[in-house]
């Protein structure tokens, strides 16, 4: 008698699910595996690469930490060029007593693994948001001196609304999201097969690249799979279908919401 097919389980519910993620080195690697956990076959296919930005400024920015009351961090990459940079000018002490406010549990895993003191403010809600939200309720907020280190092409959220609470903010741009040609190469392979059903997308950038890989008539169909409002209504202004919102901006929320809108029936 011929084997029956594999069929989805409660433990493997995204079986028969083909998922491409798009997110690069070791933030795509977790969530690949937590998806494969859950029965998927994924593709790890990064878009976008991490560039460094003359860190000139940042070197002077943190020369001066110890007038910094606060410290924003919002990605572990602007942890990773910090730590870098405060190595480089032996900055450890002057940054171990700085307030830190912390978007996202990977990021304060990151501070952590740096030797930095405990998050004062790491809100729930792991966006900008979220982190205004937390703030506005202190009280030692107005006029209190905060160092932003953050992607060139970062959002005016944040520090737009803490200067509005009375702080000042130093912004320091450090590093930048590009296109990563190879994986845009790849992914556009992989959709012209019909080997993709899903594509995870994490930020502004890794749509753009996504759009740029592929030709109008594919992007205008190819589920994708956003983390967080912000991307998801970039995914809709540039015609993808967004088959999966992410409410909760963390990787277990976001591997939770593709399970509930692609696992069991919707895998089939």
């Amino acid at each position: 008698m011929a084997a029956m097919p594999a069929r989805p389980s409660d433990s493997r519910p995204l079986h028969g699910v083909r998922i491409a993620v798009t997110r690069a080195g070791e933030r795509g690697s977790p969530l690949a595996d937590a998806l494969r956990v859950k029965g998927a076959t994924v593709y790890e296919v990064p878009l976008t690469r991490i560039e460094t930005l003359d860190l000139a400024p940042l070197h002077e920015a943190v020369r001066r930490l110890i007038e910094f009351d606060w410290i924003l961090l919002t990605s572990v990459n602007a942890v990773d060029h910090l730590a870098r940079v405060v190595t480089e000018r032996g900055a450890e002490a002057a940054m171990a007593t700085r307030r830190l406010a912390v978007v996202g549990t990977a990021t304060a895993a990151a501070a952590e693994r740096c030797g930095w003191r405990a998050p004062t403010v790491q809100p729930e809600n792991a966006q900008a948001v979220g982190m205004l939200d937390a703030m506005a309720s202190r009280s030692d907020i107005e006029g209190a001196h905060m160092l932003y280190p953050c992607a060139a092409a970062a959002r005016d959220v944040l520090p737009d609304g803490l200067r509005a609470l009375g702080a000042v903010v130093e912004t320091v741009p450090a590093y930048r999201s590009a296109p990563d040609p190879e994986g845009q190469a790849r992914v556009r392979a992989l959709v012209k097969s019909g080997e993709i059903d899903l594509v995870t997308v994490a930020a502004p950038s890794a749509v753009d690249a996504l759009l740029d890989a592929l030709p109008a008539e594919h992007a205008g169909r190819l589920p994708v799979a956003c983390i967080g409002p912000v991307t998801a209504r970039a995914a809709k202004v540039a015609g993808f279908p967004v088959k999966v919102e992410s409410g909760a901006a963390t990787m277990e929320g976001w591997v939770n919401s593709i399970v509930k809108a692609c696992g069991h029936a919707g895998a089939n």
